[in-house]
C-alpha cells in the first residue's frame, strides 16, 4: 500500500481500502425457516467517507493537505509563526497582572502557541490561510 504523504492518487481509495472493515455489509439474521444470515442493503448512512484534503489553511494550528490554488498541486502546508495583535494584547494584559513588572510582556512573544499560524505552500509560496491566535479561546 502506498504511504498518504506520498499519495498522488485518489485519497478517499487509498482510506477504503484501508479500513475496509468498516465498509464490510451488516449479516443479520432472518426469520426463515434455515436461519440462514440474510446480508442488509448497504445504505448512503452506512458508508463514511473521509478527504484528507482540505480546502484552506484557515482555523488549523497543524500542517494540513492541501489543493494549493496556484500551482494546483496537492501539497501539506508550510506552517510559519507570526506575532499578532491578540499576542500584543496578551502582554499588555500581563503587565497588569504583574502590577507594572514590565519584564513579563515579551512572555507571550516567545512563545508559539500564542501566535498565529499562517499556511503557505511549499512550491509556490502562495498564501493559503491563516489560525489566529485568540486570548478567550
Amino acid at each position: 500500500m502506498q504511504d498518504l504523504n506520498r499519495s498522488d492518487g485518489d485519497e478517499i481509495v487509498f482510506h477504503i481500502t484501508k479500513n475496509a472493515q468498516q465498509y464490510e455489509p451488516n449479516i443479520t439474521l432472518d426469520n426463515s425457516p434455515n436461519d440462514k444470515p440474510v446480508q442488509k442493503p448497504i445504505t448512503f448512512e452506512d458508508i463514511k467517507l473521509v478527504s484528507s484534503v482540505q480546502v484552506s489553511g484557515d482555523g488549523h494550528y497543524q500542517s494540513v493537505r492541501i489543493i494549493c490554488p496556484g500551482c494546483k498541486m496537492k501539497v501539506n502546508s508550510v506552517i510559519s509563526r507570526r506575532i499578532g495583535s491578540q499576542t500584543f494584547l496578551a502582554g499588555v494584559l500581563l503587565i497588569f497582572c504583574s502590577f507594572g513588572f514590565i519584564c513579563v510582556t515579551c512572555i507571550p512573544c516567545l512563545v508559539d502557541d500564542c501566535k498565529d499560524v499562517q499556511h503557505s505552500c511549499p512550491n509556490c509560496k502562495q498564501y493559503l490561510g491563516k489560525a489566529k491566535f485568540n486570548i478567550l479561546d
